[in-house]
């Protein structure tokens, strides 16, 4: 009987480890693939803040002094997961420039006391505009910081902070009466509305806020401008509603008087440009053989702007995309 008893723990001692080892590993398995639900790229970036705000919290500063290329990164990236991480789509409201001055030691470098002094001034200039705006739906989505001049001694840049609300849809639809003039703000093609808008101006608007649906998550590392001309993307399927323009970007010549973009027009142009902004470099556009679009390989659409322009008797639109890494990793508590 004592035999029995002793071979019947021994067996539920062993059921018991094989579940509690089956539990662990079932754990570790679900951590694995928490960790990997994100790619290596953003697990980089987020172990990097993760030091970064150790140190600025720890209020010790005793690190290796940065290149002004990585303190740049810090900052901006840092600014960017903690203050202007996204959850839903956005409607891109305004964009904001301010400035900063960046101490540069005498080996070139930049000290983490200066880092954070800068962070800091950012965030306390966000809550300015905050206040300014008085909006509580007004959120920062993106910032990016334009290097303006460097000597031995400081670096200047400019922040460029887009401010926006969630919103939901696609791109609004133009309308009957959504005829526009070229640019320059003139209004409606009746007349009405001058100094308003124009047809650059309601393109870019809808651009800057497609309704799509994507992850939530913040945009880093920014590219420069990409610029689109028209002459880069004829119109190959000859689909413009004007018999006048052979191009997917407005380009028209005239001899007297000024452009008008009727609403078939500028929709045609909404979704050329949807189509050249979301397409990869080495895909080509729908239903085209020889054009390719401009979004770089591992970024995302962040925002764009439509120059127009006009001299003697051409006028023309080119537009300038602004694209960056969207990571969807959060900075852990």
């Amino acid at each position: 009987m004592k035999k029995s008893l002793s071979i019947i723990l021994v067996a539920m001692m062993a059921i018991g480890l094989f579940y509690a080892c089956k539990k662990n590993n079932e754990q570790e398995q679900t951590v694995i693939i928490n960790e990997q639900q994100y790619s290596a790229y953003e697990q980089e970036v987020i172990h990097k803040l993760q030091s970064f705000r150790s140190t600025l919290k720890s209020g010790v500063f005793t690190g290796e002094p940065k290149s002004l290329d990585s303190a740049k990164w810090y900052i901006e990236t840092y600014f960017n997961v903690v203050k202007a991480r996204t959850e839903e789509p956005f409607k891109l409201f305004r964009k904001d420039s301010i400035y900063y001055s960046l101490p540069i030691n005498r080996d070139g470098l930049v000290e983490y006391s200066n880092m954070s002094a800068m962070y800091n001034k950012m965030v306390s200039d966000l809550d300015s505009l905050e206040v300014v705006i008085a909006n509580p739906n007004m959120i920062p989505v993106f910032a990016r910081l334009e290097l303006i001049s460097s000597n031995s001694s400081a670096a200047q840049y400019m922040m460029v902070l887009g401010m926006g609300s969630y919103y939901s849809g696609n791109y609004a639809p133009f309308y009957a009466d959504d005829d526009w003039k070229w640019g320059n703000m003139l209004g409606h093609c009746d007349g009405s509305n001058q100094w308003q808008s124009d047809g650059g101006e309601e393109l870019r608007e809808r651009l800057n806020n497609p309704f799509f649906e994507y992850v939530a998550g913040s945009f880093i590392d920014p590219l420069p401008p990409v610029i689109v001309t028209y002459d880069q993307y004829p119109d190959v399927n000859n689909l413009n509603p004007d018999p006048n323009v052979d191009f997917m970007l407005f380009r028209e010549v005239r001899t007297s008087g000024e452009p008008c973009l009727e609403n078939e027009e500028l929709t045609f142009y909404l979704n050329r440009a949807h189509e050249i902004i979301y397409t990869f470099t080495y895909q080509n556009l729908p239903n085209t053989t020889t054009l390719y679009g401009k979004r770089p390989v591992g970024r995302s659409f962040v925002d764009m702007s439509i120059y127009a322009q006009h001299e003697n008797n051409w006028w023309k639109h080119t537009y300038y995309l602004n694209y960056a890494t969207r990571i969807t990793a959060p900075l852990p508590n």
